[in-house]
């Protein structure tokens, strides 16, 4: 039996799923049979940037922690008038300072590594939850240099102004500025 119909090669497995040899598919054929693929739609890509703003922001608890704890430590050393001695108020500084130092490589390395799963994967953590891929115009994951300037911009764009982030909603191929920057577009998986 064939399940393929007309088409040629009439075989099982329909096109359009991943390939032997590690590529995907151009992008008009991942709809199977044929078909054009489909742009994700705006919900699933909002999800999916609150997931991963949420992923990056558990990156930074350890360092919250730690800034606790050089308050916390500064507060138990006070005298019954407020006051802090130079030694308990330098360590408890020293302790915050770690924290905010642990906070900035908790985003950044949870960050990179959603710009590699990107580049690698077409798909960040919460990307891939919503079943949703960033790709290039041959159907491929962009690799990290892409996806790094992909991100750059984005945030970029998202730091001046925060209506350009809304810029797929109005666009015909559902692209942001960042998108049309690095030539990918976001499809469903």
């Amino acid at each position: 039996m064939s399940y393929g119909g007309n088409q040629p090669g009439g075989g099982y497995p329909p096109p359009g799923g991943y390939q032997p040899g590690g590529g995907f598919p151009p992008p008009q054929q991942q709809g199977g049979y044929g078909a054009p693929a489909q742009y994700a739609d705006i919900g699933k890509r909002f999800v999916a940037a609150l997931l991963d703003g949420l992923i990056v922001s558990l990156g930074t608890i350890p360092g919250v922690i730690l800034i606790f704890i050089g308050i916390g430590s500064m507060a138990s050393q006070a005298d019954a008038h407020g006051r802090i001695s130079d030694e308990a108020a330098g360590a408890g500084l020293g302790i915050a300072g770690l924290g905010y130092g642990l906070i900035f490589l908790g985003y950044l390395g949870v960050m990179l590594y959603n710009v590699y799963l990107l580049g690698r994967d077409g798909a960040t953590l919460g990307k891939r939850w919503m079943k949703i891929r960033v790709l290039d115009p041959q159907g491929q994951p962009v690799g990290f240099g892409k996806a790094f300037l992909r991100e750059l911009v984005k945030g970029a764009l998202g730091g001046i102004c925060a209506i350009l982030l809304l810029w797929p909603l109005w666009d015909q191929e559902k692209q942001g500025l960042w998108d049309k920057v690095s030539s990918t577009h976001v499809y469903n998986a």
